[in-house]
């Protein structure tokens, strides 16, 4: 029976430098920790104080720039509606000159078929005429020509002197 105790002797014995020799884990904070951090609690204090103060000052600049961006944005939308505005006006204007080109346009149509149409009636009288004065002339150097026949035939028969 020595035998066994002895290796359980020994056992335990290597079990004890074993756990000796391995490193420890860190330890908690002591009693005169906690009590070092109690008299460094009002320098805690004003570290956060003072990062509450420059998040409130940050938060106060972003609200600041959130207004300017509303107010950017709400002059941005005002100009958008007037220009909207604006382009409907000139959408209407620009039908209406549309409307009234093309009535324009028709009148320089119709202006210049009428023109055409008075160039052509304008030939035409020329031509009347220049025909009527041309079988004028045809008719009196006819009638000339039968008067002149009508007198030599008459004239042989007739009075000759």
């Amino acid at each position: 029976m020595r035998q066994p105790l002895t290796k359980a002797i020994v056992l335990v014995c290597l079990l004890c430098i074993f756990c000796a020799a391995s490193p420890y884990p860190t330890a908690d904070a002591g009693f005169f920790d906690r009590i070092k951090d109690i008299y460094n609690t009002p320098e805690k204090i004003s570290e956060l104080e003072s990062q509450y103060l420059d998040a409130k000052a940050a938060l106060a600049e972003q609200q600041q720039q959130l207004e300017e961006s509303l107010q950017a944005a709400e002059e941005y939308a005002r100009q958008q509606q007037e220009l909207l505005e604006q382009n409907e006006k000139f959408r209407l204007q620009n039908e209406q000159l549309i409307a009234q080109n093309a009535s324009l346009q028709a009148e320089v149509e119709k202006a210049k078929q009428d023109k055409q149409s008075f160039i052509r009636k304008f030939i035409n009288t020329i031509i009347i005429i220049v025909a009527i004065f041309a079988a004028y002339i045809i008719a009196l150097r006819v009638w000339r020509y039968l008067v002149w026949r009508k007198q030599t035939r008459a004239g042989r028969r007739g009075i000759s002197g």
